[in-house]
């Protein structure tokens, strides 16, 4: 059977949901997960800037402005207890960058990050974070961290709770396959579309030639753990033919002799007498 790939793979949440030029579907998403109001929303550019040339580039999965709010969302398809702490740094970069703008501090504008994570163990399927102390006294107040455990959201559609469906259906959806997402979306024209054009996306070949990210990492992996392993193999025979070189100057045989037993170059022979 042909493998579906759902709104939990970046390339699907990206290419649907982060689409530019039909902001409509990611202004619906976000007011239905933050129940609130967005009336236009400014994609921004989701490289973040590096400080110095020995910081890694820092690329965030979408980055929007809807008048004073900024939204930050990663999709974390796998649990990862580095996670949090790479996220954050991703979203404190974004606060830092744009609360320092002008003269003055920016006290007005609110930063909202958003996790969606798969593959996380908990029971909570919501957790909002503050930078507070013990008792509740906030000490920044235009921040906070909002996380969906994407895993026990999407269990409320397999329980059936119509309740928790109805709340978080456009979460649900990221993570269904095929048949349910059809099922879940019947008489709803938001979810109607985004399936349609999800389908669209898994039905066209140019699209699912293409490996997922994390497809493609873990093909990078095992490329490296290949290219590792013929790397010390070749690393031993050089080594090898440094000790028969050595062994052979020792007797003070003619390196011209030396370099066609050994395959070396007189330079690199001269540089082991």
């Amino acid at each position: 059977m042909k493998k579906f790939y759902n709104g939990c793979y970046d390339i699907v949440f990206k290419t649907v949901i982060c689409d530019e030029n039909n902001p409509h579907m990611l202004k619906t998403f976000l007011e239905h997960i933050l129940k609130i109001e967005i009336d236009e929303i400014e994609f921004l550019q989701n490289e973040l800037s590096v400080s110095d040339v020995g910081e890694r580039k820092k690329t965030v999965d979408l980055l929007v402005k809807s008048k004073n709010r900024y939204i930050h969302i990663e999709l974390n398809q796998s649990h990862k207890d580095y996670l949090h702490i790479r996220n954050f740094c991703f979203f404190t970069n974004l606060y830092s960058k744009n609360t320092r703008k002008g003269k003055e501090f920016d006290l007005t504008s609110e930063f909202v990050h958003i996790d969606l994570s798969y593959g996380k163990k908990d029971e909570l399927e919501k957790r909002t974070y503050y930078v507070m102390d013990k008792d509740g006294y906030l000490y920044i107040e235009n921040m906070k961290i909002i996380e969906f455990n994407m895993d026990r959201i999407t269990d409320f559609w397999y329980s059936k709770n119509k309740e928790k469906i109805e709340e978080y259906k456009y979460l649900i959806m990221l993570g269904l396959d095929r048949t349910s997402l059809n099922e879940i979306a019947k008489g709803d024209k938001y979810m109607e579309e985004y399936t349609k054009k999800v389908e669209e996306l898994n039905d066209r070949d140019a699209f699912t030639s293409w490996i997922t990210p994390e497809e493609d990492a873990e093909m990078i992996l095992n490329t490296e753990k290949h290219i590792s392993y013929d790397e010390g193999k070749n690393e031993g025979k050089l080594n090898e033919k440094i000790e028969i070189t050595r062994n052979m100057l020792k007797k003070n045989m003619d390196i011209s002799m030396i370099s066609e037993i050994t395959g070396l170059t007189k330079a690199q022979i001269e540089t082991l007498g």
